[in-house]
């Protein structure tokens, strides 16, 4: 199997060191730089496969670099991946729109480091291959026009070229589900991503307001979510969003939705649900994040999460119901926490 070569971009020294130590440890060729500068040099001579790129850097913004790779590189698949330590849920948005293909929250965990670059791994083979099979088939295609101009044989040719084209369909269609699976799940909490969870948002926005039916949100947010990071390790917080995103999962109706919307933070989309039913959803899946017991270093902890419930107004736009959704859960927070607050 082909060597991944990943280039990191950091101008935090101790960041850099770690990030390389981790990615060495997991077999990945290493190559490191602080600037932009250094990195396009790398890129010119160098077959690199994943970017792991900080938003803030000495010379340029890790947004304008993003935006220039994908402009230098638009038939190749190189993989994105940006990473910064700024407390704005808004840098992760603008990183997807920019071309990102991930991002990372510092200060980050071994655990999500590992997931985010293997999953990274796992889209960059899948679009090598995709290339791969699509130069077959243009192959196949041209071998079998080719063929249909040969009287001898024509039949067994063509039934060959027709069987190699079947196969090569098949296996693209595995590979574009395996590739839609991962670009659109978080693989952390094995919920929606963010990018995936926007776009359910804007459909059941949409939904709603041309059928006229309700829509209720849940903004989630774990309680101490730092104190475990803190006096556990990130590990250990892994553990946590793991549990819960199995609980999110478990108590799911079959029209709902539910994605990672932040480090700590999940949002539950309720289709046809009114805010007082919301809410009585909302306690079950409380009750069930209450019901954990996680193993942290030889010690069972507990967790419980704040949130905040809003039912969607057709006057209002996508951030204005999600960010009510938010005032909501913060408001629990403020009031002594492990509660639930309507908007």
């Amino acid at each position: 199997m082909q060597e991944i070569n990943i280039c990191v971009v950091d101008d935090d020294p101790g960041d850099l060191s770690l990030m390389e130590r981790i990615l060495k440890g997991e077999g990945y060729y290493v190559y490191t730089s602080s600037n932009a500068e250094e990195l396009y040099r790398i890129l010119e001579n160098e077959n690199i496969h994943i970017v792991i790129l900080d938003v803030l850097l000495p010379d340029k913004t890790g947004y304008e670099v993003c935006r220039e790779i994908r402009k230098k590189n638009q038939h190749n698949s190189i993989q994105v991946v940006l990473i910064s330590g700024v407390e704005d849920a808004d840098y992760h948005e603008k990183a997807l729109e920019e071309g990102a293909d991930d991002f990372i929250k510092k200060p980050f965990s071994v655990l999500e480091l590992q997931f985010r670059i293997k999953a990274a791994v796992i889209r960059w083979r899948n679009q090598q291959n995709l290339l791969q099979e699509r130069e077959f088939y243009r192959k196949a295609v041209a071998e079998e026009e080719r063929l249909s101009s040969i009287v001898l044989d024509q039949n067994r040719y063509l039934k060959e070229a027709n069987e190699k084209i079947r196969k090569l369909n098949e296996e693209l269609a595995r590979a574009n589900k395996e590739l839609e699976k991962i670009a659109s799940y978080d693989m952390l909490s094995g919920l929606f991503n963010r990018r995936s969870l926007e776009s359910k948002i804007s459909i059941e926005i949409e939904r709603a307001v041309r059928l006229n039916v309700p829509l209720s949100g849940i903004m989630i947010d774990i309680d101490h979510f730092k104190h475990v990071n803190d006096n556990y390790g990130h590990q250990c917080g892994d553990l946590v969003i793991m549990n819960i995103g199995k609980i999110c999962n478990s108590q799911l109706r079959k029209y709902d939705y539910a994605g990672r919307y932040g480090g700590e933070e999940f949002f539950i989309i309720l289709p046809n649900t009114k805010d007082e039913q919301a809410l009585h959803i909302a306690r079950r899946f409380k009750e069930g994040i209450e019901g954990l017991s996680i193993k942290c270093e030889d010690e069972i902890i507990k967790v419980t999460v704040s949130m905040g419930i809003a039912q969607f107004n057709p006057e209002e736009t996508r951030a204005q119901w999600i960010k009510r959704a938010d005032q909501a859960m913060y408001r629990a927070k403020q009031t002594g926490r492990n509660r639930i607050v309507l908007s």
